[in-house]
């Protein structure tokens, strides 16, 4: 996994991070933001996920990626074909 991969994973955290900064849901809400894989899309989890990112094995940051999919999503089409 190339470094490109973890900052734009990254650089997608930090706006998902301000989105729930500005919209945190209350535990009665859904949160703003979809996610997979068994992520709450809590303002927390985005938070500790970005933080995990600095030093997360490459197999970590594709798990990442993939509990966000819009994040996974934009990762693909960012991709050559």
């Amino acid at each position: 996994m190339s470094e490109d991969k973890r900052h734009f994973v990254a650089n997608r955290l930090d706006g998902i991070i301000h989105t729930l900064e500005l919209n945190a849901p209350t535990e009665d809400e859904p949160s703003p933001v979809p996610t997979a894989n068994g992520f709450t899309g809590s303002l927390a989890e985005a938070q500790r996920h970005r933080a995990e990112l600095e030093s997360a094995t490459p197999e970590r940051v594709d798990q990442i990626a993939a509990g966000y999919p819009e994040i996974a999503t934009d990762w693909a089409q960012k991709q050559p074909t």
